[in-house]
């Protein structure tokens, strides 16, 4: 077998060797700082993740909460449902069985303001007020009219309402 003639000196020898050697320890440097450099990006990874899930979470919350202030700043917006109050039915002393048919009636002819926009049926309060006071709402034979002496729009449409009694 022929040795080439750089292997038989000592010097060369040394030479390979340290090459050898200088590249398995720079090998292993490498893994090191590869592994040491991973290590450190995962870390920031997983630090960046849960950041994300947190902020993920935070707006999620946020676009919750501005659709419930919507729905309620919706629901604050329009009327929700219309309240009859007598300021005479002592007086003519109306039973209350009286009232709340007479209540039903009012109601029935107001369903379609529930749910309308506050500016709306402001602009219609004469429309309102027509409405009721130019119907005769019979119960038990009796035959009332209706005057409003105060109409209060919010959400809750308030009437306050006289009661007259025609024969």
């Amino acid at each position: 077998m022929y040795i080439p003639p750089q292997l038989r000196r000592r010097e060369w020898r040394r030479f390979y060797a340290g090459c050898v050697f200088g590249a398995i320890a720079g090998y292993i440097l490498f893994v090191f700082i590869n592994d040491q450099l991973h290590e450190h990006l995962e870390e920031e990874n997983i630090e960046l993740s849960s950041e994300l899930n947190e902020i993920e979470a935070k707006y999620e919350s946020l676009v919750n909460e501005e659709k419930e202030a919507d729905e309620e700043k919706s629901q604050a917006i329009t009327v929700q449902e219309v309240i009859p109050n007598y300021t005479n039915a002592k007086e003519l002393q109306v039973d209350k069985l009286t009232q709340h048919q007479l209540s039903s009636m009012v109601k029935d002819q107001l369903q379609s303001l529930t749910g309308e926009n506050i500016e709306d049926i402001s602009d219609q309060s004469e429309l309102i007020i027509a409405t009721i006071e130019n119907k005769q709402f019979i119960v038990d034979n009796f035959t009332y009219t209706l005057t409003i002496d105060r109409l209060i729009i919010a959400n809750q449409l308030e009437l306050y309402l006289s009661i007259t009694l025609e024969n």
